[in-house]
């Protein structure tokens, strides 16, 4: 992955259960400046070495033929996270609506938040944290309850921003011009 040599690995404990953060909570400007500030990164460019490595091909960039266009999973996934989030809160964002479908010949519409829910499903069985959550008495309820603020071995997240703002396509491209070689998606 291009990417690769920005990953850093660092032990980092959960919030525990009841803890609020800046993302967590009914809807607000704040909230929503939050959210977005995860994946507003958008696409992110590598050299045509880099993208030859990859498992699929993914286009040049029309106009800059020596770079070709990504986007991090990472942030789609959290886009698709606040997409949920979004579903959520239909006072304030509106019910989500069905889009044409995305596959030529298909009759069913696309459902935005099904597919983001399909995505976060994969992406949590493919990295498949196996970080054991304890179970200790609790003197005021009278049981034994869940501690989620574990240690857990996690990438650093700013390591991960910093290589992604030094990538950043700093402005548009036209996706309609088709550039380069006629390639099958692998």
């Amino acid at each position: 992955a291009p990417a690769q040599s920005a990953v850093q690995y660092e032990r980092r404990v959960f919030n525990k259960l009841g803890i609020r953060t800046k993302f967590h909570g009914p809807p607000t400007d704040e909230t929503d400046a939050a959210w977005e500030s995860l994946y507003k990164i958008g696409t992110s460019w590598i050299t045509q070495e880099q993208a030859a490595l990859l498992p699929n091909h993914t286009d040049p960039i029309a106009g800059e033929e020596d770079r070709s266009v990504i986007v991090l999973e990472v942030f789609h996934q959290l886009h698709c996270l606040n997409n949920i989030r979004h579903a959520l809160w239909p006072e304030r964002y509106g019910v989500p609506k069905l889009a044409p479908p995305i596959i030529k010949g298909d009759t069913v519409l696309f459902d935005h938040v099904d597919h983001c829910i399909n995505i976060i499903r994969e992406s949590i069985v493919c990295h498949a944290d196996i970080t054991p959550n304890v179970w200790q008495w609790d003197e005021d309820r009278q049981v034994s309850f869940p501690h989620f603020d574990n240690i857990h071995t996690c990438r650093n997240w700013d390591a991960i921003m910093d290589w992604a703002r030094e990538h950043q396509m700093k402005h548009g491209w036209d996706v309609s011009i088709h550039v380069g070689h006629e390639q099958e998606h692998r």
